[in-house]
C-alpha cells in the first residue's frame, strides 16, 4: 500500500461534524449578552456571575458531553486516534 492509500484509511473511522448541530449567536443571546456586559461594567466587574451562568448553559447546548470526554481518555476508551 503506498503513503496515499495509508492516509485515506487513517481517516476512515473519524466521524464528521455534524452541520444539523452548527451553533449561531442569535440576536437575543448577543442583546443578552450586552445587557450584562452593561451591568457588570457600571458594577466594576469583568464577567459577572449571569454572564458566566450563561455561557456555560450555551457551551452545555453546542458540547453536551464535553465533561464525559476526559473520562473516557483516563479509563482507556477511545483516545485520541480513535483506536
Amino acid at each position: 500500500m503506498d503513503i496515499t492509500g495509508i492516509a485515506k484509511s487513517h481517516h476512515v473511522g473519524i466521524p464528521k461534524p455534524s452541520s444539523k448541530k452548527e451553533w449561531k449567536l442569535s440576536d437575543s443571546l448577543r442583546e443578552q449578552i450586552a445587557g450584562y456586559a452593561r451591568e457588570d461594567a457600571a458594577q466594576g466587574v469583568y464577567m459577572g456571575n449571569k454572564f458566566l451562568a450563561l455561557r456555560k448553559s450555551e457551551v452545555a447546548k453546542a458540547a453536551p458531553d464535553r465533561a464525559g470526554i476526559p473520562s473516557r481518555l483516563v479509563r482507556g476508551g477511545e483516545g485520541r486516534y480513535g483506536i
